[in-house]
């Protein structure tokens, strides 16, 4: 997630030791917000490059904000083309482009276009791989009944106000999917325990955390998880900055280390300033 000035996506490949992009067909169109916003510029947006292998024909889809604007086919190139964009490592690089051509090595370099000196605010960077399926486990979008605590399925989204001990932070009527409370002003130090929750025997690897911020700029921090004592190590963690307000809402994902069995968890909230930053509705799991 991202909020950068002028966003584009595109897939580049090492080949011959030259960086380049493969071919023409594997380049993203420039993605404007609208009409999924009103201003790109002034709010964070997901952008996602899927490579789909389930289907009959191998398929790459670019999203932004989970809708697709841009797919490549293997068989819309040939096959040596489909295999160097696809067959080796991957790195996420993140970076504001300045305007004007290629390097002067390339017979290019600055012109009236170039503009120093813009941000680039990234909220988090995630990848995530899904086995036997077309799409990854989905994150329920309306929370069910909270469970009694001792009793919590990891798996279903776990009210973020049903907890059995907190610090620092309050409940306030939210107006998510699903309506009920949330937890709100939460900043350093605050955290919350939920007692007994159960992984199950196949390892849980993925955490979702439902949050909105409202927080001003300069201003981000870490959601945690920590297994049975708010002193353990954390299995995992997501940053947090404004989302466009205190019930923008959105779902973060999360890689873990592996769980098992059933355990306590702690959320805990950790930032280098000292003002809130993260409102949470609810949580939960996936393989």
């Amino acid at each position: 997630m991202a909020r950068p000035p002028f966003p584009v996506q595109s897939l580049h490949a090492h080949r011959g030791g030259q960086h380049s992009v493969q071919r023409r067909e594997f380049e993203s169109a420039l993605k404007r917000c609208t009409p999924h916003s009103t201003s790109c510029q002034g709010g964070f947006h997901t952008y996602a490059v899927e490579w789909d292998r389930s289907t009959a024909v191998e398929e790459m889809r670019f999203s932004v904000d989970g809708i697709t604007f841009h797919t490549v086919r293997a068989n819309q190139v040939d096959a040596a083309t489909w295999t160097n964009a696809t067959n080796h490592g991957y790195f996420i690089i993140l970076n504001v482009a300045m305007g004007g051509g290629f390097p002067n090595a390339f017979g290019g370099g600055p012109d009236a276009g170039t503009e120093p000196g813009h941000p680039m605010v990234v909220d988090y960077v995630s990848v995530l791989r899904s086995t036997g399926g077309t799409t990854p486990p989905p994150t329920p979008t309306t929370p069910p009944s909270t469970p009694p605590a001792g009793s919590r399925d990891a798996y279903s989204a776990i009210q973020a106000e049903s907890y059995d001990g907190q610090a620092g932070v309050l409940k306030e009527t939210t107006s998510d999917t699903g309506g009920g409370q949330d937890l709100s002003t939460i900043g350093n130090g605050d955290w919350a325990l939920y007692k007994g929750v159960d992984f199950g025997s196949t390892a849980a690897r993925q955490f979702f955390g439902r949050v909105a911020s409202g927080a001003p700029g300069g201003v981000s921090g870490l959601v945690e998880v920590r297994l049975d004592s708010r002193s353990s190590a954390p299995i995992g963690s997501f940053s947090v900055a404004d989302t466009g307000g205190w019930q923008s809402w959105r779902t973060v994902p999360a890689n873990i280390s592996g769980v098992t069995g059933t355990h306590d968890v702690y959320l805990t909230f950790t930032s280098g300033q000292s003002a809130d930053y993260v409102n949470v509705n609810w949580f939960d799991f996936g393989h």
